[in-house]
Order: C-alpha cells, then sequence, then structure tokens
C-alpha cells in the first residue's frame, strides 16, 4: 500500500490535490447550505456591574459533528487518491504497438471521411455544370414569361451551388491540411515510442519488431540474415570512476559509429543499458563479421577525455558476437546464438569478434 512519504512528487501532489479539492468542498457545501454557527458556538448577553458583555460558548456536540464531517471528507480524498493512482499508473503505460494501431484506425477513418467528402463534392461540382449548361441554353429563349421564370430560378440556383462549391473547396482544404499534420504527428508519436533518446537509435521495442519481421521473410524466401550484437566493455568501471555523463556521451559515441558504419537497410538498435543490436538483411556471416571488425577497429581508435577537466579516460573498447539465421530459426534463438558469441568474445580478453566458427 502507498504511503504519502513513498510516493513520487508526482503522486504527492495529485493526493494533495485531491485532498484540497475535498476541503474546498467541505467549506462550499457549508456556505450553500447556510449552515447556522449556532450549532458551534453560543453568543448572548451578560449584564454585570451595570456593563453589557458578549460572552460567546461553544457547543462541543457541534464541533464533534464538524470534526467527524471534516475526517469523512478527509478519507474519502484518501481514499479517492488510492484508486486514482493505479489509475494513473496504468495510463503511462500505453504501448507503442497501442499507439501504432490506434493511428492506423485513425488514418482509415479520416481517410474514408475525406473520401465521401470528395465524392459529395464531385456530385455537387456535376449539378452546378448541368445547371450551367441549362442557363446557357435557355438564357436566349424569351417566347413566355414562364421561361423567363424558369430561367431567373436556374440562374439563381446555379449561383447558390456555385457558392457552395467554393465554400465546400476551402473546408476540404482546411481538413486535408488538418489530417496531413495529424498524420505527420502520429508518425512522430510512433518514431518517439521506438527510438532510444540517449542515442536517437532503435529501442529493444523497435529491435523484436523488425526481428520479427526479417526472420519471417529469411525463413519465407531463404534469403541471408545476419545479427551483430556489441557491448562496451568494463562500462561499469567507466561510470564508476567518470560518472554516467561520461558514460552516456560513450554510448553514444559507439552508436554514432555504428550507424556511420552500416547500410540504409540495416538496424540499429540499443538492445539494453550499454548493449546494440545490429541487424542486418540479405547479409552472409562473413560480410557480418567484416562489419562488426570494422566497428570495433573505428571505436577502438577513439580517445576519449573528461571535457571539463581535460582528464583522460583513453581507448576504451567493445565486443561483438555475430550469428547467421539458419532455416527455421525462430527470432529467439537466433538473438540468443548472436548474445552467446558476444559473451564467448567477453570471456576469450575482450575487444574482439568472436570466431562464428
Amino acid at each position: 500500500m502507498h504511503s504519502l512519504f513513498h510516493l513520487s512528487r508526482a503522486h504527492t501532489a495529485i493526493v494533495l490535490a485531491v485532498l484540497a479539492i475535498c476541503g474546498v468542498w467541505l467549506l462550499a457545501l457549508l456556505a450553500v447550505s447556510d449552515i447556522d454557527l449556532a450549532l458551534l458556538r453560543t453568543s448572548r448577553a451578560v449584564t454585570e456591574s451595570g456593563e453589557t458583555i458578549v460572552e460567546t460558548r461553544y457547543n462541543s456536540i457541534g464541533i464533534l459533528v464538524f470534526g467527524v464531517l471534516a475526517a469523512a471528507s478527509f478519507g474519502g480524498g484518501m481514499l479517492l487518491a488510492r484508486f486514482a493512482l493505479p489509475f494513473i499508473q496504468r495510463t503511462k503505460r500505453v504501448s507503442s504497438d497501442e499507439v501504432a494501431s490506434a493511428s492506423e484506425t485513425l488514418g482509415r477513418e479520416l481517410a474514408n471521411s475525406l473520401a465521401i467528402i470528395r465524392a459529395s463534392l464531385a456530385t455537387k461540382e456535376v449539378y452546378a455544370r448541368s445547371l450551367a449548361s441549362a442557363q446557357t441554353r435557355l438564357a436566349g429563349l424569351t417566347e413566355a414569361e414562364q421561361v423567363r421564370v424558369i430561367v431567373s430560378l436556374l440562374i439563381a440556383e446555379n449561383e447558390r451551388m456555385r457558392l457552395a462549391i467554393v465554400e465546400d473547396k476551402g473546408k476540404i482544404e482546411a481538413c486535408a491540411r488538418e489530417i496531413e499534420a495529424l498524420q505527420a504527428s502520429l508518425r512522430g508519436a510512433e518514431e518517439a515510442a521506438l527510438t532510444d533518446p540517449l542515442t536517437a537509435v532503435g529501442n529493444r521495442r523497435h529491435f523484436d519488431t523488425v526481428m520479427a519481421r526479417v526472420v519471417q521473410d529469411s525463413n519465407t524466401h531463404q534469403t541471408p540474415l545476419s545479427l551483430i550484437m556489441c557491448d562496451i566493455d568494463h562500462f561499469k568501471r567507466v561510470n564508476d570512476m567518470f560518472g554516467h555523463h561520461i558514460g552516456d556521451e560513450i554510448i553514444r559515441a559507439l552508436a554514432g559509429i555504428i550507424k556511420s558504419s552500416v547500410r540504409e537497410t540495416d538496424t540499429v538498435a540499443r538492445y539494453g543499458g550499454e548493449e546494440f543490436a545490429i541487424i542486418l538483411p540479405m547479409t552472409e556471416q562473413q560480410v557480418a563479421i567484416a562489419t562488426a571488425e570494422r566497428i570495433r577497429d573505428k571505436f577502438g581508435a577513439k580517445r576519449f577525455a573528461v571535457r571539463e577537466t581535460n582528464q583522460k579516460i583513453g581507448q576504451v573498447t567493445a565486443s561483438f558476437g555475430v550469428a547467421e539465421h539458419r532455416p527455421g530459426d525462430a527470432a529467439e534463438t537466433f538473438v540468443q546464438r548472436a548474445d552467446a558469441k558476444l559473451y564467448e568474445a567477453k570471456a576469450g580478453g575482450r575487444d574482439r569478434v568472436a570466431d562464428p566458427g
């Protein structure tokens, strides 16, 4: 059970806000009900030695009733906060899958609505053209008053439809701009949900999504597929000696080297704290090994220093494990084999690509 002392600042603020609302509610109830304060205190005039003194006495029963009401309001506020907190916590755990699903559904519905509106507009344009044609044919007929009346009605109707179409076009264009902006916003939200904020590469969820797809493609079409797992060596020691902000800089540096060393068709993801995964579709094992060696050389060649003090950190290395997908392999099995090779590289002395043998 949560206590006020073990809640985060945000949750504590919510609890206090609920209690404040309950307190305001109680005061408002007292004001609206126009309660007689004689329930709490009683004033009476007493004359002593020719002077009139106003004497106030407090009603203990009235005060007790008021205290019970206040306690009930406080308890109700705490109970409301207790039930509200799990709901608030659950709302924070909306997955990117749900975001993607909502985006797809909303985009489809908006597209359907837009198609209906455009179809309606097209119908109006056809009707307007028909009226214009009738106007052209009848404008020269002057033989009867009835014809002139019909002509006047057709001209008026044509003008009304023309103005309506112009107005609808403006609305459609505005609607289209809003839809495009909304779709762009949703795409940005989806990308943010699948992107690691520190390195700007894919996160673990993005890795899992892409891996499931490429493994299925490899199994279906019998195409080569390789996976590289890499991890920064002795990273905890670096964090302990120089601080987490330096550790973050080193992680970002490795991510940048990886991104610059692979193709656009490859997928780079931050798999864990200082561990990265590189999915290489249409790539055989030997090519993946060469890619891993290239990344290892570039990263090992860098020399890091603390920017504020210019303190030398020196060389930081990384270890790599490589695996090639085997026909029929599930994604989990494939990842486990690459991870096992990574640990083999660690056990073999680090700063190396494990021999896939």
